[in-house]
């Protein structure tokens, strides 16, 4: 199932730090390796015929800013998701997704050196971000919306995730997409609250294919 989510979710944000941050974020990055053993023990273990079981290689959590005013991409390499959703029934659905922040890729080295820093994600205390629905509806035709909470940085804020939904038999594929504020997460403190290096939006979108 290709699903796109804040899983955000969280997602993103990228940083615009130089090579004083360097030693800083190799040391907070190396501390949340050593204190978080598992980083997806939070996710629970659904039940039912239609909890889905994703296919990480072919899925992806990726997001787009703009830095001094050029876009660039990057994406998160390590998460998880929970998954129950019957097309015909969403009365017990529900989505959980867990993101390894420390496994974040901004596309350049700066900006991966700096993410693990307090300014920026701050892995040492916030090493996951993560995606909890509450409810899940159909908008129309192959199109839903998945209501919930997302939290980054240890903030959590109501998100509503539109996502499309194909399912053929026991295949799924969901793709969804949602831009969020980062300052809304305190993501980019100091030097980076403003938008003078990195833009405040951030479109974050995932892919999620999987089976049952």
């Amino acid at each position: 199932m290709r699903l796109t989510a804040l899983l955000a979710l969280p997602f993103f944000l990228t940083a615009c730090g130089g090579a004083s941050d360097s030693a800083v974020a190799g040391s907070e990055a190396g501390s949340a390796v050593a204190s978080v053993a598992g980083p997806f023990s939070a996710l629970p273990a659904l039940a039912g015929d239609f909890v889905w079981v994703p296919d990480y290689e072919n899925s992806s959590v990726v997001f787009s800013a703009e830095q001094e005013g050029k876009s660039f991409e990057g994406r998160f390499d390590s998460f998880k998701a929970a998954i129950r959703l019957n097309p015909a029934d969403l009365s017990d659905a529900e989505i959980h997704a867990i993101i390894d922040v420390a496994s974040v890729d901004a596309g350049d080295a700066d900006r991966n050196s700096s993410l693990p820093t307090s300014d920026w994600f701050k892995v040492r205390s916030f090493p996951t971000a993560t995606f909890v629905s509450e409810d899940v509806r159909q908008v129309s035709e192959g199109k839903y919306e998945a209501v919930g909470e997302l939290t980054i940085k240890g903030i959590s804020r109501p998100v509503t995730l539109p996502f499309d939904l194909s399912v053929e038999g026991n295949q799924a594929m969901a793709t969804g997409s949602i831009e969020l504020n980062r300052t809304d997460y305190n993501v980019g403190e100091g030097a980076y609250a403003g938008d003078a290096w990195i833009g405040y939006p951030v479109s974050v979108s995932v892919t999620i294919t999987a089976t049952r």
